[in-house]
């Protein structure tokens, strides 16, 4: 896992701290800045086909990029989050309205100082709920039953869910774009090599 921290109202600069954790997923090549066509099947001198995903809320919470081709799933979840850590006094000013004159006036306000966080992670594994079915991919080439199963998924949004080091889960969209992109970069003549064996669910 990977964090970032860093400070904003103090000018103290930016400190980014570093922690190691055991994956099995690899990161995802590309960030959620990234500019690469998203939810469309591209060609990869290494991947062959293969399409990424991004998929965040609109209240700035979290990110959720992935890449997906037979050579297999690589995907990052970035969390944001904020604390505040201290206050400081700005001046605003307003117009007001007295007496039938209009005028400025200068006021203090305090205005909070936040220390943000930035974390980066990979999940475990990844567990598909598809056609009645569930599937668990955790690293390495996607699997021939679950590469199937991509490729034959409903034309929609499809939750997946992500699968922690400590046990924990997050379920999280796939939008139709990309499911439907699925259905050219995992149909039988786009695999590569031999594909392993379904992991058993648990």
């Amino acid at each position: 896992m990977k964090q970032h921290l860093w400070r904003i109202g103090l000018g103290l600069g930016l400190t980014i701290s570093t922690a190691a954790a055991a994956i099995a997923i690899d990161p995802a090549p590309v960030t959620q800045s990234s500019k690469v066509e998203w939810s469309q099947v591209v060609s990869d001198r290494f991947d062959g086909n293969l399409v990424y995903d991004k998929n965040f809320d609109g209240g700035g919470t979290f990110v959720f990029v992935s890449s997906w081709s037979p050579q297999g799933i690589r995907a990052t979840y970035t969390e944001y989050r904020s604390e505040v850590v201290d206050y400081k006094t700005v001046w605003r000013s307003k117009w007001v309205t007295e007496n039938g004159k209009r005028r400025e006036v200068q006021y203090r306000e305090r205005e909070p100082i936040y220390r943000k966080y930035q974390t980066e992670r990979s999940p475990k594994a990844i567990k598909f709920a598809i056609n009645n079915q569930i599937y668990t991919y955790e690293q390495g080439t996607v699997p021939t039953e679950l590469a199937a199963a991509l490729a034959s998924a409903p034309l929609e949004n499809m939750t997946i869910r992500l699968v922690w080091e400590n046990g924990a889960t997050t379920d999280t969209a796939i939008g139709k774009g990309t499911v439907a992109a699925w259905k050219t970069v995992f149909k039988p003549s786009a695999q590569f090599g031999t594909n392993q064996p379904l992991a058993p669910n648990p």
